[in-house]
C-alpha cells in the first residue's frame, strides 16, 4: 500500500454538526488532513519532514509545528500504513493486558527520544489496532491525544477503519469515512504548507 485517499464526514463537539472532511496520505510519512467547516478549512499536513497547521480564528492563521506537535503528526502519518507500525517508534515495551468494551486487548508501548510516547491496544482476537494514546509534552505534563478505530473493512486486500474517533482535553472528532481508496496518484503539493483558512460563502 503506497497511498490512501478518503472523504467522509466528521462531528465534533461544536454546534456545527457534521462537517465534511478528507485525509489523504502517501508512504512513508505523508499525510494530510482536511476539515471543511463553515468557517473555513481546518487543516494539518506533513510533507515527511515538517508539519503545519492552519485552523480558523487562531492568532496565527498557519502554523508550523514543533517539538512533540511535530512527532505527533510524524506517527500520524506513519499509522496510515499498517505495516510500518513496528519501525515508527523504539523501545517497545509490553504493558499488561487490558479491556476496551469488554474485549481483551494487548497492549504495547513505543517511544522515541526526547519525542513522542504512544501505547498501542491491539484486539487480541483480530490483532487489529483498536486504540492509540498518544503523549506530548507540556510544562503541565503529559497532554494525551486519543484515537480509537473500528469499523474494518477489506480495500484492495489490506483492512482498514473507517471509523475514527481523536480525542483530546478539549476537542473531539468523530470521523466516519465513507470512500477509501488506496495506491492512488497523490500531488507532492497536497501535503505542503496549507493556505490560511478562508471562511465558506
Amino acid at each position: 500500500m503506497t497511498s490512501v485517499v478518503a472523504k467522509g464526514s466528521s462531528a465534533g463537539y461544536g454546534p456545527e454538526g457534521t462537517r465534511p472532511i478528507e485525509i489523504v496520505a502517501k508512504a512513508p510519512n505523508q499525510r494530510t488532513m482536511v476539515l471543511h467547516t463553515l468557517d473555513g478549512d481546518s487543516t494539518t499536513t506533513y510533507d515527511g519532514r515538517v508539519a503545519w497547521s492552519a485552523v480558523p480564528h487562531k492568532p496565527v492563521p498557519v502554523l508550523m509545528l514543533a517539538g512533540t506537535e511535530l512527532d505527533g503528526a510524524r506517527l500520524d502519518a506513519e499509522l496510515m500504513f499498517p505495516a510500518r507500525i513496528k519501525d515508527t517508534l523504539g523501545t517497545w515495551r509490553v504493558g499488561l493486558p487490558a479491556e476496551i468494551d469488554d474485549k481483551p486487548m494487548q497492549v504495547v508501548q513505543g517511544s522515541r527520544p526526547q519525542g513522542v510516547l504512544a501505547t498501542f491496544y491491539f484486539d487480541s482476537e483480530s490483532g487489529l489496532l483498536t486504540r492509540v494514546v498518544r503523549y506530548a509534552s507540556s510544562r503541565v505534563g503529559r497532554l494525551p491525544t486519543q484515537i480509537d478505530y473500528s469499523d474494518y473493512r477489506d480495500v484492495n486486500g489490506v483492512k482498514l477503519p473507517f471509523h475514527l474517533k481523536i480525542t483530546w482535553l478539549d476537542g473531539q472528532e468523530d470521523v466516519m469515512l465513507t470512500d477509501v481508496q488506496v495506491n492512488v496518484p497523490i500531488e507532492a503539493a497536497r501535503f505542503g504548507k496549507p493556505a490560511a483558512p478562508a471562511a465558506a460563502k
